[in-house]
């Protein structure tokens, strides 16, 4: 009977396992400054590899790679930049922020037509798009099978995920970007271009409403001090109407309250003062 090492073999099935893992998966290790993704396909030195290494293009990371056991490896250096994934970690992103990120790929997309490269090899996940300073830095990776519509599409998927829900503009776009990309080929500017629109006749329709609201609440408030001009006259008229009448009574009947007055304690006076006090009242 033939004898059966157990640890050997559970060590060739675990390679085994390691193997068809990097077959069917990139790797990626991520160290301080670097980002490394390997790739099942052998390593080609092809033009656009050499393109990278000899200039240095705005919006790209730094790239060099190399052969490894008939795969190839890929080093990015990133200058201490974080990822999207670890950025937006424990924060919402926003509508300026992911205008500013399309905006800026499409300028690198742009600035790669004069360096011949294929803007499909450019890798647009979270994962591996990196911002610093408030610029973002993006992956040439030329194994990757996907054409950038079709990548840029599954970006706008996390964004939809990492969207700040208290901001109405920034639910939109992301629900926008979303929508529109689901085609197989679409223009991206025109897409900004009409979000753009939208979103300055939004705004310009906003003011209006402010206007308004602010011209109602200053009728509201100059109809309160009229009321309250006018209930202040009324009162104040209404008091020197009670003043007069205090003026015109004591000047009535004073002369006839001292003279009962005196009447009643006794004490008359002197007949001559009250004849004056009698004739005064008529």
């Amino acid at each position: 009977m033939e004898k059966i090492d157990f640890c050997k073999a559970e060590k060739v099935k675990g390679e085994e396992n390691q193997m068809e893992e990097k077959k069917t998966n990139q790797q990626c290790r991520v160290a301080e400054s670097e980002i490394i993704i390997d790739s099942v396909q052998p390593y080609r030195e092809n033009y656009q590899m050499r393109m990278l290494k000899n200039n240095r293009i705005p919006g790209l990371l730094r790239v060099s790679g190399c052969g490894m056991e008939g795969a190839s490896r890929y080093y990015y250096h990133t200058g201490h930049a974080q990822s999207l994934e670890t950025y937006y970690k424990n924060k919402d992103v926003r509508a300026e922020e992911i205008l500013k990120l399309t905006r800026q790929f499409l300028s690198v997309m742009e600035k790669m037509k004069d360096y011949m490269l294929e803007p499909n090899y450019l890798m647009l996940s979270e994962k591996y798009i990196f911002e610093k300073n408030e610029n973002y830095f993006f992956c040439f990776f030329p194994e990757n099978e996907k054409t950038w519509q079709v990548s840029y599409h599954e970006l706008t998927e996390y964004f939809v995920r990492k969207v700040d829900y208290q901001d109405l503009e920034s639910i939109q776009l992301a629900c926008m970007l979303h929508k529109e990309t689901l085609k197989e080929t679409y223009d991206l500017e025109s897409i900004l271009q009409q979000y753009e629109e939208e979103a300055k006749n939004r705004e310009e329709k906003s003011k209006e409403e402010k206007i308004r609201e602010e011209s109602k609440r200053e009728k509201d408030r100059r109809e309160m001090e009229e009321n309250q001009n006018i209930e202040v006259q009324e009162n104040s008229y209404y008091n020197k109407a009670r003043e007069n009448y205090a003026v015109m009574e004591e000047k009535r009947y004073g002369p006839i309250k001292k003279f009962a007055k005196r009447f009643k304690s006794g004490k008359w006076g002197e007949w001559e003062d009250l004849i004056t006090e009698a004739d005064d009242y008529e």
